[in-house]
């Protein structure tokens, strides 16, 4: 009877050795963490660094602020669009020649470098109508009508 009682009493104590074990273990592996990475953080636009960068956002998809930046330095001061970024292949007199020798109603009165869709084109005043000219290629996109 002693000896039941004895393996009765080693396997309880098995038991709870075990359970208390797991528990240890499985605490252990919820509280670890692995080791954090330090980042050289520098303060952008009077911005505070607290801590180390976490957030990887301009790694990942780049500046958020250049659009921003870029609108800023499209507008001219009179609240008008500045004139389109990139540099024309043709010149304004080239644009005036080709859209008169397409319209052939007359000389032109304007002409005035746009961007239109993030294209380069001279829009050139004839008369009533607005022809448009690829600044890049020098070939007539189409001409819109002053009338309605």
């Amino acid at each position: 009877m002693k000896i039941k009682r004895t393996l009765a009493v080693a396997a309880v104590a098995l038991l709870v050795a075990g359970t208390m074990g797991l528990t240890a273990v499985h605490t252990f592996a919820q509280t670890t963490q692995p080791p954090t990475q330090t980042q050289a953080a520098t303060a952008q636009d009077n911005e505070q660094v607290v801590g180390a960068d976490t957030d990887q956002v301009e790694e990942q998809v780049g500046d958020q602020n250049a659009a921003d930046n870029a609108a800023e330095v499209s507008e001219a001061v009179d609240g008008q669009d500045a004139a389109p970024a990139g540099t024309p292949s043709i010149t304004a007199d080239q644009a005036k020649a080709a859209a008169e020798a397409y319209l052939n109603a007359g000389a032109a009165t304007k002409v005035q470098l746009d961007d239109e869709n993030g294209k380069l084109v001279y829009s050139v005043e004839i008369g009533t109508s607005d022809v448009k000219v690829d600044a890049m290629t020098g070939a007539v996109l189409g001409v819109d009508s002053g009338q309605d």
